[in-house]
């Protein structure tokens, strides 16, 4: 069973371009069949950190050699690749990102790092709270939870 990844965390990178992980992302990546990390660029500017082994999962039409003409994704199969990456988080628990990767995601001294279930977020932190704000209105969230989650979501999530 793979156990999902969840929380969010300050971490630091340093003058190398190599992120810490928070020891409890550590944790769940050690429990991974492969040790290797893709990473690349992801949705508004994140950049997406996916154990090798659950890649495959991610993205299985995309990644499949033939897309019968589909331009959307063949760019989107080429930015992948373009800001991709290969890793392993070494014996400090951190990873090296690119420059590019750096770049494209805004990031210089320090980054969120956010467990999104089946895989890892790394953001600029004034863009991730721009992207993803806390809780403002309980009512708004109940309903977007029951309207996401199926008709008793909401109720499910508060008991």
């Amino acid at each position: 069973m793979r156990l999902p990844f969840l929380g969010r965390w300050t971490c630091a990178i340093d003058g190398k371009r190599r992120l810490t992980l928070p020891a409890k992302i550590r944790e769940i990546l050690r429990m991974e069949t492969e040790p290797h990390l893709v990473i690349t660029v992801g949705h508004k500017g994140c950049l997406l950190v996916v154990p090798h082994a659950r890649w495959d999962e991610l993205a299985p039409e995309l990644l499949r050699d033939t897309f019968q003409g589909d331009e959307e994704a063949l760019r989107l199969r080429g930015t992948f690749a373009r800001y991709g990456s290969l890793c392993q988080f070494d014996g400090s628990g951190r990873v090296t990102l690119t420059d590019e990767q750096m770049q494209v995601a805004g990031l210089e001294r320090t980054a969120v790092v956010f467990g999104s279930f089946s895989r890892l977020e790394i953001w600029n932190p004034e863009r991730f709270e721009i992207e993803n704000p806390p809780i403002a209105d309980q009512a708004e969230h109940d309903q977007r939870a029951a309207r996401h989650m199926g008709g008793n979501g909401a109720q499910e999530v508060r008991e």
